[in-house]
């Protein structure tokens, strides 16, 4: 069973459901997320799912990391929740992102830790590994892109991570080519060609990373 089945497993089995209160337990996984209340409530109405814990794993840190809490949504409603809402939660401290992908849905995190997409990086372990890729090596190509042409963090997960395009007049060929070698299995196990990364990127205006 993967990270994500076992986020949610208790939850594809549940009858009831109210998006119009917060049960005990989700009210203590906020408070131990140090999110309040009126967090967690947002969060279920925006997914109309169950709030769950969300908790980073310790694969390559040993430092404590805090929880965090997540609900199941839509791949469409999840980019939607999240491109709405982070300004609101940065500015209280907080950081609302795509978390990954379980069986039957979008995993939308929130954390109460940061509003720093890259310590959130950090908190996640987001790796290559297979590639000698280490969180560091991802943070500094995020902000090697927020400077040429901003960027937007809205997913980060262990071996994922994906972003908004700010400025997109840029050169998108020489972009796709860099993502590319910088990630092979977005075109080897994707869009199979660079030529056809670069049209995602100028249609989407995202870049998605991930290592298999």
């Amino acid at each position: 069973m993967g990270l994500f089945e076992k986020i949610f497993r208790k939850t594809k089995n549940k009858i009831s459901f109210s998006a119009d209160l917060l049960t005990d337990n989700e009210k203590q996984l906020c408070k131990n997320a140090n999110l309040s209340e009126e967090d967690g409530m947002l969060l279920k109405k925006l997914t109309q799912r169950p709030i769950e814990v969300l908790k980073f794993e310790q694969e390559y840190s040993e430092i404590e990391k805090p929880n965090a809490i997540c609900s199941l949504t839509s791949e469409e409603n999840a980019e939607k929740i999240v491109l709405d809402n982070l300004e609101h939660f940065k500015k209280q401290g907080k950081y609302i992102f795509i978390f990954g992908i379980a069986q039957n849905g979008y995993i939308v995190g929130l954390t109460g830790a940061t509003s720093d997409p890259y310590k959130l990086m950090e908190l996640a372990e987001t790796n290559g590994i297979n590639y000698d890729i280490e969180t560091n090596n991802i943070i500094e190509r995020y902000k090697k892109w927020d400077n040429e042409f901003g960027i937007i963090p809205i997913g980060i997960g262990p071996d994922f991570c994906e972003c908004k395009i700010k400025n997109r007049n840029i050169d998108f060929k020489k972009l796709a080519q860099e993502v590319y070698e910088f990630c092979p299995d977005v075109v080897d196990q994707g869009t199979e060609t660079v030529d056809a990364l670069e049209e995602e990127m100028k249609r989407t205006g995202t870049i998605y990373l991930w290592w298999d």
